[in-house]
């Protein structure tokens, strides 16, 4: 085996000012993370780069020359960071014509011709499989189709040390026991809403890391001093055996973890007479805090459009109503999650907000239902699509810009309505709720106070960033409108001559 073959990867930067950076520059993507402490573990010279923690790579002149001396140079796109990434893989092009460039990850998957015209090697799907024979060198071109890992006990725990300047991220949180440490127990979502490209990318069968295998990374990560963890799992308590068995087993070890779950998971039942009390209890010994759940929606025949899979006798607004209220007497603190989509309107994303005041949701976030490559939504947007000119586009591919001219609201509507929820909601930058638990939590007083301060900052900032994004992107929206009509003049005058 090569051992000092040298391995750089990296995940491109997020657009400037869009309004969820804030969080992007705290947890970075599993992905290149997981690669590099596979080939780390056997020995190649690896590390990560993160743009949206280290800054832009290309202004960063160290750096880029210590990616352009690599052998394998690997860049792990979304749809909202492919343009950024392609950048990113020409520039080493050119600096170092002899290195391999490989690109991967959801928006490579789905459109594989697209960034093969910046990379040799384009990774579709999980790249586990196939990542040592690229860092050999056994791979040296093509598209390949990888097979996704089916048992994910076989992969190593992660080294997020491998980051570029993790320890600056440390840095940030003051001790490192209180930043959440990213971690995935399970690929895979047994949903399938329409515009969600987590089943086409791991599938509709949850692979799950066995519940040993979970306790072991944990108790590592936990010997490199940290305490508390945000699993990135798309349903984390999907699997309610798995669940409170993994739950009993770290109980003991007081952590506190974030997790991603759907409201209604406490409901054995689908007639929602059963609840599932245990699993409740399990969750706030285990260390269960704050809960990322994916309401979508609060209107009964946009969840039945989108799939969401809701049951129950009662309007759903008042089903949600009642599973918030009994997350919340269960102790823990929910960020809600919505949607807007083209058949909305200003008024849907009043009843949001208002349901969010109403049911004290700690925080929130209203996203533009938005097409992503490889789902059944951009088969039916297509037609519809403003934002059209790929792949600088893609920029705009992030759930926070209208890239559609189509639906109740115009762009331009549906631009201010967004930002004018948010900033209704978050008015006074933390609720009720969200300040007692920080008054009441085990934290020294020093840490809450500077935990208080952070949030109320990133708030400030972000809706300010985000009104600056929101003149800008409306700016361009009025351009390409222009030069739409324009375009659609010229070939209607062309037909007459």
């Amino acid at each position: 085996m090569i051992r000092n073959r040298k391995i750089r990867f990296i995940e491109p930067g997020s657009r400037p000012r869009r309004p969820f950076n804030a969080w992007i520059t705290r947890w970075p993507l599993l992905g290149p993370i997981t690669l590099a402490s596979i080939l780390d573990r056997h020995g190649y010279d690896v590390a990560v780069y993160n743009e949206n923690i280290s800054g832009p790579l290309l202004e960063n002149s160290q750096a880029l020359a210590d990616i352009c001396s690599a052998d394998v140079v690997g860049i792990s796109i979304m749809t909202s960071t492919a343009m950024r990434g392609y950048e990113l893989a020409d520039a080493v092009r050119r600096e170092a014509p002899g290195a391999t460039i490989a690109i991967g990850g959801v928006h490579a998957t789905f459109l594989p011709e697209e960034a093969a015209g910046h990379a040799d090697i384009v990774v579709r799907g999980e790249g586990e499989n196939v990542i040592e024979d690229i860092a050999r060198g056994e791979i040296t071109g093509g598209i390949i189709n990888a097979e996704p890992p089916k048992n994910l006990d076989a992969l190593p725990p992660i080294n997020h040390f491998l980051m570029n300047d993790f320890e600056k991220l440390m840095a940030r949180c003051r001790r490192r026991e209180l930043y959440e440490l990213p971690a995935m127990t399970s690929r895979g979502c047994p949903h399938g809403c329409t515009y969600c490209s987590v089943t086409r990318m791991f599938g509709r069968k949850v692979r799950r890391q066995s519940v040993g295998k979970v306790y072991s990374d944990l108790m590592h990560y936990a010997s490199q001093g940290f305490r508390r963890f945000f699993f990135y799992d798309d349903n984390f308590t999907d699997d309610r055996a798995w669940t409170k068995d993994l739950l009993e087993r770290i109980s003991p070890l007081k952590f506190r973890f974030n997790a991603q779950a759907r409201v209604d998971f406490h409901w054995a039942d689908r007639s929602r007479r059963r609840r599932d009390e245990d699993l409740l209890r399990a969750l706030r010994r285990g260390g269960g805090d704050v809960l990322y759940v994916g309401y979508e929606t609060i209107d009964e025949e946009t969840a039945r459009q989108w799939r969401k899979g809701y049951r129950g006798d009662r309007r759903l607004e008042q089903r949600l109503a009642e599973d918030t209220r009994i997350l919340h007497d269960s102790g823990f603190w929910i960020h809600g999650m919505f949607v807007l989509g083209p058949e909305h309107t200003a008024r849907t994303a009043d009843k949001i907000v208002d349901f969010a005041i109403r049911n004290s949701l700690e925080s929130m976030q209203i996203s533009i239902l938005t097409p992503a490559p490889g789902t059944p939504l951009m088969d039916q947007m297509r037609p519809h699509l403003l934002f059209n000119d790929y792949p600088q586009d893609w920029d705009y591919y992030d759930g926070t810009h209208c890239v559609y001219n189509h639906g109740r609201l115009g762009i331009e509507q549906v631009q201010r309505t967004i930002l004018e929820a948010h900033q209704r909601f978050y008015r006074w930058g933390l609720n009720h709720r969200r300040l007692r638990a920080m008054v009441e939590g085990t934290i020294p007083l020093r840490d809450k106070l500077s935990l208080l301060w952070n949030h109320l900052g990133i708030a400030r900032r972000t809706l300010s960033e985000w009104r600056e994004e929101t003149r800008h992107f409306l700016e361009l929206t009025r351009t390409k409108m222009t030069n739409s009509l324009t375009s659609e003049c010229r070939e209607s005058n062309h037909g007459f001559i």
